[in-house]
């Protein structure tokens, strides 16, 4: 009889390198078996498109620009990693992994920032894919930036994975609730400046965005100074910093009070 594995191979004593990359692999396999996966990374920046598209006003380019296009693959991007944090911080407790990653040199940390990697590059195949569909559909602007366009979304990538990366310790830590992420979709796509620039926000919704990495992104994308790229490369590097904090805590936690990892 054959035996199907779904639950990722992990050895207990590996270094942090390796346990990372597994995790990494094993993010980036689980999701290449999912078509759905990635229609759902597509669809839901297209209908946002649309509509910016629909409701453009006289002056503003009917076509494609670097800033729509990154801008709406972003929210493909954040719909997509918020699921994927979830779901695979979920598999890990449900697989019974987290004890043998805990045991490990790395600890916890590994296996949180490989996942979270994954579904970064993973999130990547909204950047080409909703440009193909808006530009089959309302053609690409004559000044449309291609250097923007891909180190921005590359970028952008990265920056909210390093955000949602706090969502995943929040998984880990708290038991599962269906409505954890109620919302939160809608609102760091407001405060990441992705459909709209930071100019049009509200004053206090305008300084809060600023502690975001995605804002430094997009501003850049829509013609800021190159000033903004080391704010947002700084930005992530900071949210990485405390997911790996967090993290820690956890492990110190579960060690001195034996609170349960896994379901």
């Amino acid at each position: 009889m054959t035996t199907v594995r779904t639950a990722p191979v992990r050895r207990p004593r590996t270094g942090s390198g390796a346990t990372y990359a597994r995790a990494v692999v094993d993010q980036l396999r689980m999701h290449a078996t999912s078509p759905m996966a990635i229609f759902s990374t597509l669809a839901m920046p297209c209908v946002f498109a649309f509509v910016v598209h629909a409701n453009a006003t006289r002056g503003f380019s009917r076509h494609t620009t670097s800033d729509m296009a990154v801008g709406s693959a972003g929210i493909g991007m954040l719909d997509s990693i918020i699921v994927l944090v979830l779901f695979s911080m979920m598999g890990e407790k449900q697989w019974k992994t987290l004890y043998a990653a805990l045991g490990s040199p790395g600890g916890l940390v590994p296996v949180v920032l490989g996942r979270l990697t994954g579904t970064a590059v993973q999130s990547l195949t909204a950047l080409p894919g909703t440009l193909i569909v808006l530009g089959l559909l309302f053609g690409v602007d004559g000044g449309f930036d291609w250097t923007r366009w891909l180190v921005g979304g590359v970028l952008l990538a990265f920056a909210t994975a390093s955000m949602i990366g706090l969502l995943g310790f929040v998984v880990l830590r708290f038991p599962f609730s269906a409505g954890m992420t109620n919302g939160l979709t809608g609102l760091i796509m407001a405060l990441s400046a992705l459909i709209v620039p930071q100019s049009a926000l509200p004053a206090p919704v305008r300084k809060v965005a600023l502690i975001v990495p995605q804002s430094h992104v997009m501003a850049w994308i829509r013609g800021a100074g190159a000033d903004q790229l080391p704010a947002a490369v700084g930005l992530t590097a900071v949210f990485c910093a405390l997911v790996v904090v967090a993290v820690r805590r956890l492990e110190k936690t579960v060690r001195h009070d034996a609170l349960p990892l896994e379901a």
